[in-house]
C-alpha cells in the first residue's frame, strides 16, 4: 500500500514538473500577425527572430503576454543564427570585395549577439526583470585574434547598448541604493578583452545613470583596462580612430606603447650613393582583399556591362536609348555571354553568387519595364533560389535580394514584379520578405 502511494505521488510530481517546464501556450495573434509569425517559423532562425521582434516593435499588439512570449521566442531562436557576432569592414575595403559583401550582410544585424541584445531592449518596457535575466543568459562569443590580413573587425555596439539599457532601467530603487546596478556594470566592464569593446563601453559610461563620483570611478576602471590591454595588431590599428574620448587620453599613450599597428615587414630603401648601407622604412599594411571581377570571364562581363549603361562619350544612356531594337539586341548578346559564366571560373562560389547578383541587378535596373525585364527578374529569382549559400550563410545570401528591393524601390512597377516573383519562388525567406513588406512596410498589392 505504501509503495502504491509512493508511485502515485511520484507520478503526480513528475506530471506537475512536466507541465511546469512546458512553455505557456502563446496566445493566438490577431491577423495578419499570426500568419506572419507562422511564416517566420519556417525560415532560418535569424529570420525567425528578426520577424518576431519586428512584430513586437510594430506596436500594434495590445496583449502584453503575447508580446512577452514573442520576444522570448525570438531570443531562443537567435541563438541558432549562423553569424555569432557582428563585424564591420574597414574603410577602403568595401567596394567589389568579398569582405565588402560580408560587411553588408553584417549590417543586417542578424547575428546572435545583435538579435539577443535587441530582444533584451524590446523586453525592458514590458518586464525589466525578465529583460535582465535574458541579458544574463547571453553567451558572449569568443573573439578570435585577427591578423593584419583581416578586413573585418568586431562590432559589439548592440551588446553594450543593451547593457546600458539594463543598467539604467532594470534595477529597482532599492537595488540601486545598494549599488547593484553599478556592480553589474563593473562586472561586464572587467570582462572586456578587445579594443573594439572600449568605444561602446565609453559611450555607456557617459550615459549611465550613476553619480558623478561613480562615473569617475568607471572611467578610471576603463582607463586601467585600456592601459593593460594587449591585443592583435589589426584590432589595435582599427581601434585608434575611435578612441577619442578625453577621459581616456592619459591611458591611451600606455595602450599605444603596449601594442603595435599593422605594418609590413621592414623593407630596404635605396640609399644615396654617398651613403653606405640601406635605410630601414616601414610601409603601412593593408588587409588582404578578395576583389571581384578578377577572372577573364568576369572582367569581360564587367566591361560589356558598362557599354549597356554608358554611351561612347561616357554619358548615361536614357530610357529612350535603352528602348531601341539595337540596344535590346546588345542585351540579348550580353545574356548569351552571361549564360556561359560558371562558378568554377571564380575564386569561390560565394564570389560568383555576389558578382552574378550584381550583374543581374544592374540589368533589371537598366532594362525598361516589359517582358524582357520580367524574364530577368525570373532569372534572378531562379539563380538565388538554387544557391548553396542560402544554407551555408543565410544572411550573406539575403543581402543581395534585399539590395535588389532597395535599389528598385522607386520603380513601383518593377518593385511590385519583384515582390510577386519572390512570393512565387517557394523560398521561405523570400516569401517572408514579401509578407513583411506588405504587412509592416505597407507595400500592399
Amino acid at each position: 500500500m505504501r509503495t502504491a502511494r509512493i508511485l502515485i505521488w511520484t507520478t503526480l510530481i513528475c506530471t506537475a514538473l512536466l507541465f511546469t517546464a512546458m512553455p505557456a501556450e502563446i496566445a493566438k495573434l490577431p491577423e495578419p500577425y499570426q500568419s506572419l509569425a507562422e511564416l517566420a517559423r519556417g525560415a532560418p532562425p535569424e529570420f525567425t527572430a528578426d520577424t518576431l521582434l519586428r512584430i513586437v516593435e510594430r506596436g500594434r499588439l495590445s496583449d502584453q503576454d503575447a508580446r512577452r512570449a514573442l520576444i522570448e521566442e525570438a531570443f531562443r531562436s537567435a541563438a541558432a543564427a549562423k553569424f555569432p557576432v557582428r563585424m564591420q569592414g574597414l574603410p577602403g575595403t568595401l567596394t567589389d570585395t568579398a569582405s565588402g559583401s560580408l560587411s553588408r550582410a553584417y549590417t543586417l544585424q542578424l547575428d546572435v549577439l545583435s538579435l539577443e541584445s535587441r530582444a533584451v531592449r524590446d523586453m525592458l518596457p514590458l518586464d525589466p526583470a525578465i529583460a535582465r535575466k535574458l541579458f544574463g543568459d547571453i553567451a558572449r562569443p569568443g573573439l578570435a585574434p585577427l591578423t593584419c590580413d583581416d578586413a573585418l573587425v568586431y562590432d559589439l555596439s548592440d551588446f553594450y547598448q543593451a547593457l546600458g539599457a539594463v543598467v539604467n532601467g532594470a534595477f529597482s530603487q532599492k537595488e540601486r541604493s545598494k549599488f547593484e546596478h553599478l556592480n553589474f556594470l563593473s562586472d561586464y566592464l572587467g570582462q572586456a578583452a578587445s579594443p573594439q569593446e572600449v568605444p561602446p563601453l565609453a559611450l555607456l559610461i557617459r550615459s549611465a545613470a550613476v553619480t558623478a563620483q561613480q562615473r569617475e570611478g568607471l572611467w578610471a576602471n576603463l582607463g586601467g583596462l585600456l592601459e593593460t590591454m594587449q591585443t592583435d595588431n589589426r584590432s589595435f590599428s582599427a581601434s585608434l580612430p575611435s578612441l577619442t574620448f578625453p577621459e581616456l587620453q592619459s591611458s591611451l599613450e600606455k595602450y599605444r606603447q603596449r601594442n603595435h599597428a599593422c605594418e609590413t615587414d621592414t623593407v630596404s630603401a635605396p640609399s644615396p650613393p654617398s651613403k653606405i648601407g640601406a635605410q630601414a622604412a616601414k610601409k603601412p599594411s593593408t588587409p588582404k582583399l578578395d576583389s571581384y571581377w578578377q577572372s577573364p570571364a568576369a572582367q569581360q562581363l564587367l566591361e560589356a556591362g558598362k557599354k549597356l549603361r554608358y554611351s561612347p562619350t561616357g554619358a548615361m544612356l536614357t530610357e529612350t536609348e535603352r528602348s531601341t531594337p539595337e540596344w535590346q539586341q546588345q542585351v540579348a548578346d550580353y545574356l548569351n555571354q552571361l549564360a556561359g559564366w560558371t562558378p568554377d571560373q571564380e575564386s569561390s562560389e560565394a564570389d560568383y553568387y555576389h558578382e552574378k547578383c550584381l550583374v543581374l541587378t544592374a540589368l533589371i535596373e537598366l532594362v525598361p519595364s516589359g517582358s524582357l525585364n520580367e524574364k530577368l527578374v525570373a532569372d534572378y529569382v531562379g539563380f538565388i533560389g538554387n544557391s548553396s549559400l542560402f544554407q551555408q550563410s543565410p544572411a550573406e545570401w539575403f543581402v543581395e535580394p534585399r539590395s535588389l528591393l532597395d535599389r528598385l524601390e522607386t520603380n513601383k512597377i518593377v518593385h511590385a514584379k519583384i515582390l510577386d516573383a519572390f512570393q512565387r519562388s517557394g523560398n521561405p525567406v523570400l516569401s517572408l520578405e514579401v509578407a513583411l513588406e506588405r504587412v509592416l512596410v505597407g507595400n500592399s498589392p
